[in-house]
């Protein structure tokens, strides 16, 4: 791949592929199903059985009536109530089969859905995150998979049964008298219009009812997350009040649908119910007792499948939004991965060359043709006021953005030809958000690639980041666990802990942000130690805000609004009595 087809390149919108119609979609879905079709063909079979029986049950009504009551036949005493019993157990048994088999393909079509959502996640781009919540990412695994498999699966199941059931009773009603049987169908047709013009009010509410989900989940993680500020500023009220307010917007979406949805049933039941007096005109007369017996009980039968039928628009409707929310995260673009060359430790050469970064929905960019270079080994400190650009040029080193102009390059190559996974292998980062995670103080040090480390490793790691001696003093030692969060430790702890992390690494390159912020005087003397001798022959990139930290630096590049306004060691910029120089007398000063 040359540089000059490297040199602009913009990321790719995060949309997901637009889906034609709802027939592209449950197409989609079925596929999701179809590959457990072993399963799902028994659930069929034992399916168009159970709609079987129906038609059998009414049939063999019309003999008990016909042969057993009027007539009186010899023989059949005995003979028609065996034959009730056998088709009633089957119809248990078929029931069972295919209840439970399309549940296991259900619960097998939902664990698909959140391992590829989950595993497209861990790929997608950081700006994906950046514009959305992660309460409304969460609800899409919880709300949205679980609707999902409703629709697919179960509602699917459902409608099937009772169309199957609705052909086989219209079937033999037919059978009995076609003539009749028109009279019931003439209202099919109203039945079907009337369905079809609530089709649109149900998908409309469905997607509110899901975007108030995600509301709900989000507005209930930021306040259980944020205790501590919600306590001591007193929104305790302000947050129910927020939380209350999206639930009772839920209820009434949700009591909205419920509406149209038994509007749907009403209306359903009041053409039957003209569809049965008309039967009952016409069969006065015409009919034996028996065949009077089965055509009335197959009208009847047929309310209820039909009533379900419209009933189910409900949950498909909100199927199809869900199935959108879904795909809207397994068809985003992941992060552009165009590399193909691997590197073994890299030495730490780093050079940018005219550099532009601009992130969506801002009037200027974080980073402005941003050109220069750092040696191996060197300690480079980037120092400025907030919004600078400083760690978004750290953050262009890893790749969690792509730039819109220019390159930066590693050892000479361009990191776009490098693979992700083995560029970001040369960085260890240690940021002014500290992550950890709900897991023993082993685990967060040694987490992911370094799973593989020894205790002796871990202990010398937190030796070097003047950890180990509180991690002793733990009742569990470095299996004690650390909490939400890492809630149970101090912020100085906390960032610690990230910073023995950094040092268990040992990658050729350091990103510091602000990594020694939230420590004590005491403390930021220890770690300062334990990273200068890390830093050894190690290129180390420094985002400081006390400036006595990086004095020692090699170089200190002053960055304002997205330049590098002065670069140069201590002494030097000093002596310029500039940007820096004005910095460091008001931070000393104050």
């Amino acid at each position: 791949m040359s540089n000059s087809s490297l040199k602009k390149s913009k990321p790719k919108a995060h949309r997901a592929p637009h889906i034609a119609n709802a027939k592209d979609l449950y197409l989609r879905l079925f596929r999701y199903a179809w590959h457990y079709k072993y399963i799902f063909t028994i659930s069929i079979v034992a399916l168009v059985l159970l709609a079987g029986s129906n038609t059998a049950f009414l049939a063999l009504i019309k003999e008990v009536t016909d042969e057993g009551f009027v007539k009186q036949k010899a023989g059949h005493t005995i003979f028609l109530p065996l034959m009730l019993i056998g088709l009633m157990v089957a119809r248990g048994v078929t029931g069972f089969v295919s209840s439970y088999c399309m549940r296991v393909v259900a619960r097998r079509v939902v664990e698909d859905f959140r391992k590829e959502m989950f595993s497209k996640l861990m790929l997608l781009p950081v700006h994906y995150f950046d514009a959305r919540s992660a309460g409304s990412i969460v609800s899409k695994f919880t709300y949205d998979v679980e609707r999902l498999s409703t629709a697919t699966t179960r509602s699917w199941m459902n409608v099937m049964r009772d169309f199957l059931t609705v052909v086989g009773l219209i079937g033999y009603m037919v059978y009995l008298d076609w003539r009749l049987t028109l009279i019931f169908a003439i209202v099919l047709p109203f039945i079907a219009m009337y369905l079809k013009k609530m089709t649109p009010k149900l998908k409309a509410n469905a997607k509110q009812v899901q975007h108030s989900v995600g509301e709900m989940t989000k507005s209930a993680e930021e306040a259980i997350a944020g205790q501590r500020i919600v306590k001591i500023f007193g929104a305790q009220d302000f947050e129910f009040n927020r939380f209350s307010q999206i639930v009772s917007n839920n209820r009434k979406i949700e009591l909205r649908v419920a509406r149209i949805a038994g509007l749907s049933s009403f209306v359903v039941e009041v053409f039957a119910a003209l569809a049965l007096g008309l039967v009952i005109y016409y069969a006065m007369g015409n009919f034996s007792v028996g065949e009077f017996a089965a055509f009335v009980g197959a009208l009847l039968m047929l309310i209820s499948p039909i009533k379900h039928i419209a009933a189910a628009n409900e949950d498909l409707q909100v199927g199809l939004t869900a199935a959108h929310s879904i795909f809207e995260v397994i068809d985003s673009h992941p992060e552009v991965d165009q590399g193909q060359l691997t590197i073994a430790r890299a030495k730490g050469d780093i050079e940018f060359k005219n550099v532009t970064l601009q992130y969506e929905d801002t009037p200027k960019p974080a980073l402005d043709n941003l050109s220069f270079k750092i040696n191996a080994g060197e300690k480079i400190a980037l120092v400025g006021r907030s919004g600078g650009g400083k760690t978004s040029l750290v953050n262009l080193l890893p790749r969690f953005y792509e730039l819109q102009e220019g390159a930066v390059y590693l050892d000479g190559i361009d990191c776009r030809e490098i693979k992700l996974k083995n560029l970001r292998e040369q960085f260890a980062l240690v940021s002014q958000d500290i992550i950890l995670f709900n897991d023993t103080i082993f685990n967060n040090i040694a987490y992911g690639v370094l799973r593989g480390a020894t205790e002796a490793e871990v202990i010398a790691a937190a030796k070097a980041a003047n950890i180990w001696e509180f991690i002793q003093q733990l009742p569990n030692g470095l299996q004690n666990e650390i909490g939400d969060r890492g809630v149970k430790l101090s912020g100085g702890q906390r960032q610690r802990l990230a910073i023995a992390r950094a040092i268990l690494k040992n990658a050729p390159i350091l990103l510091l942000d602000e990594a020694t912020s939230a420590l004590d005087t005491e403390s930021e003397q220890h770690v300062q130690q334990a990273m200068d001798a890390l830093m050894l022959n190690r290129t180390s990139i420094v985002i400081a805000h006390r400036l006595s930290t990086i004095e020692n630096a090699d170089r200190i590049m002053v960055m304002e609004h997205g330049c590098i306004v002065e670069i140069g060691s201590h002494s030097e910029l000093m002596k310029l009595d500039g940007y820096y120089a004005k910095l460091y007398h008001k931070q000393f000063s104050a």
